[in-house]
């Protein structure tokens, strides 16, 4: 550039023209993936001592709470660089490494984790259009080249724009040194600055005459409470975790269906990806079905950390328990239809839900065989009774094991299609789980036709889980590790799927096989679905480069966030729940009326398939904690008045 133009563009036209914006570089233009800038020190730590746990422990002592401190009393100079930071470093480093590669390697790390703000590169743009000198400014040890390099690759400088940085003007913003120099050397007519820290950025700049905006690029609540959580442990890795679900929101503007997948569904499911694999690889599983549809976000996820276990062959299943009920009831009585239903009775089932499942309905029973049911709900024995007697023994049970025995033809041929008959390696499926009926009837089916158990993987179950007789499994979570309430949540919003229900099978000209989904329903992707593996295929593929993370860090990642999003009074944005489908014939979050809020709190009933979340969307924040809290008490009371009444009438015996 010549010296003229220099001038003109540095300048303006003339120097009492000249519009300027400014903007602070860390957390405002730039974020670090990885969350806190003490989690580089981290990264760098694992990556230059991997196997040697005191090195990399007193690395990191020394870079995170001496380095800096050491250089400042060893120079004069109010600022100092990362030359003058590594050369107080302890000799012992540099028998493994040079200065030169230390620094490389910190500038390595930091380079890696660097990305742009969207929402700042988007308004760097605009300012640009606008007629305004860009500029940055940064309280920083690194040099300006380096983060210039980081801004031109992100988009957000051009080389042209000025670069401040505190080492190499020995002024600081949060002392409002740097800005007089700034003001000095440019003498701007106009000057507006962004910034995310509130002293510095916003408090100092204001003081120097200059237009000051805050730029929010803060922790969630969520997140806050996470990182809390994380300093309870030995390492900062948590912390490197929460990094990536902030990264993640902020690159999708916030938007509030991104924010619950990066802080929670990413959370909850990427540790049980790398479960599964790792779990597959040591048990010699080489290949993998995902049933459909509870397992579709798992399997994206899973894909996108496959670079690291090729040999595991992954397959999406369509199977379902309403796909597979008729066939498994093929020559079964009674007792095998009541062996897959929850907890082994049919009380306080809707019967209309039932007959669906059988592949049949009211219209029908009645028209064909004048069977009616004179209730909606199964509410005693004596119904119970009455409606297995209907189905299984009366003029109907012969169409009904008639269906049974075509179902069972065709869905065999669907498992010889996908080759789950295949006994030559070994393969496992991957669901959600909690009790394990899919287990018991596609194990039933493949015994049936002299074929091997599928090896069962499960995020949860609970205690009345079917025995390994029905087929070996693997637990994320053991009984009484998740709460209660996270069930329906994570069946219904963590894996939302694209694909409908699969009620059958279809058999074409050609003799393929394929999944019937319901009359009307189809193909669909929703805000849910898309947000969800958005993040998940993201941040997996971020973990995958630091594929050291050990199990159990994954697993407290898990636990810990479905307990913030389950029990904690953190404020955290429940409207995409609103937007989830129904659940076993239940809203799964809704807006209550006073008549469902009395029923939840007082009586204890459960109205939504996730109360808390709808107790958050309908009462304002300052209530939550004296509702719940309500609701505690009105349940000890109720067991307390019980108690009472069993005692009197016991007496009274």
């Amino acid at each position: 550039m010549c010296q003229i133009c220099s001038f003109v563009y540095t300048h303006g036209l003339s120097g009492s023209e000249m519009k300027l914006v400014s903007f602070d570089i860390f957390d405002t233009t730039l974020i670090r993936k990885c969350g806190r800038a003490s989690n580089i020190f981290e990264l760098l730590a694992y990556r230059l001592f991997p196997d040697d746990r005191a090195l990399r422990e007193a690395f990191l002592f020394w870079r995170q709470f001496l380095a800096e401190k050491m250089a400042h009393k060893d120079k004069t100079m109010a600022e100092v660089s990362i030359e003058d930071i590594y050369h107080t470093i302890d000799k012992t480093f540099l028998n493994t490494y040079t200065y030169e590669q230390l620094i490389q390697a910190e500038k390595d790390i930091e380079s890696e984790n660097l990305i742009a703000n969207p929402r700042v590169r988007k308004l760097i743009a605009e300012k640009r259009k606008e007629g305004f000198t860009i500029a940055f400014i940064s309280d920083m040890y690194l040099d300006s080249k380096f983060l210039r390099s980081i801004l031109i690759r992100e988009d957000c400088a051009i080389k042209e724009d000025k670069i401040y940085i505190s080492c190499e003007y020995n002024a600081r913003k949060d002392s409002g040194l740097l800005y007089e120099n700034i003001r000095q050397e440019l003498n701007p007519s106009e000057w507006k600055h962004y910034g995310d820290n509130l002293v510095s950025d916003v408090k100092k700049a204001r003081e120097k005459g200059i237009q000051a905006f805050k730029v929010y690029t803060e922790y969630t609540q969520a997140e806050s409470s996470l990182e809390k959580r994380q300093r309870l442990l030995y390492e900062n890795r948590l912390s490197v975790l929460v990094g990536l679900s902030r990264t993640h929101r902020l690159m999708e503007n916030n938007n509030p269906f991104a924010a619950m997948a990066a802080d929670f569904v990413a959370p909850a499911y990427i540790p049980y990806a790398v479960f599964i694999m790792q779990q597959a690889r040591r048990a010699n599983i080489r290949k993998l079905y995902f049933l459909s549809r509870d397992s579709y976000t798992l399997m994206r996820t899973v894909q996108s950390i496959h670079a690291l276990y090729k040999e595991v062959e992954l397959r999406y299943l369509f199977v379902s328990r309403r796909s597979l009920c008729l066939p498994y009831l093929a020559g079964g009585s009674i007792n095998e239809y009541l062996e897959i239903i929850d907890q082994h009775t049919l009380l306080r089932k809707n019967v209309d839900s039932l007959l669906k499942q059988l592949g049949t309905s009211r219209k029908e029973l009645m028209d064909k065989y004048s069977i009616s049911f004179h209730y909606t709900k199964i509410e005693n024995k004596e119904q119970e009774q009455d409606f297995l007697h209907r189905i299984f023994d009366s003029q109907f049970t012969f169409l009904l094991q008639q269906r049974a025995h075509e179902q069972e033809r065709i869905v065999i041929s669907y498992f010889e299609q996908e080759g789950l008959m295949d006994e030559s390696v070994e393969s496992a499926a991957v669901d959600i789980g909690w009790l394990g009926t899919s287990r018991l009837m596609i194990n039933s089916l493949l015994r049936r036709h002299g074929a091997k158990d599928l090896t069962f993987f499960y995020y949860g179950i609970r205690k009345d889980v079917y025995p390994i007789s029905y087929g070996k499994y693997f637990a994320y979570f053991q009984p009484e590790q998740l709460s209660t309430s996270a069930t329906g949540l994570i069946e219904n919003y963590f894996s939302a799927s694209p694909y409908p229900t699969t009620v059958g099978y279809l058999k074409n000209e050609s003799g393929k096989i394929s999944p019937v989904f319901p009359y009307g329903e189809e193909y669909k992707m929703t805000s849910i679905v898309m947000a969800n593996t958005k993040a998940l295929e993201y941040m997996a593929k971020e973990i995958l480069r630091f594929h050291d993370f050990d199990e159990r860090m994954l697993f407290l990642w898990a636990k810990f966030s479905l307990e913030i999003l389950t029990s904690s009074t953190v404020a955290i944005d429940m409207t995409p729940f609103l937007s989830s489908a129904d659940f076993d014939d239940k809203s799964f979050v809704k807006r209550l009326n006073i008549s469902e809020l009395f029923n939840l709190l007082l009586l204890g009933k459960q109205v939504t398939a996730f109360d808390w979340a709808s107790l958050r969307v309908t009462l304002p924040r300052s209530c939550w904690k004296l509702a719940w809290k309500t609701r505690e008490l009105a349940g000890k009371l109720r067991a307390y008045l019980f108690l009472k009444i069993y005692n009197a009438k016991a007496e009274r015996r």
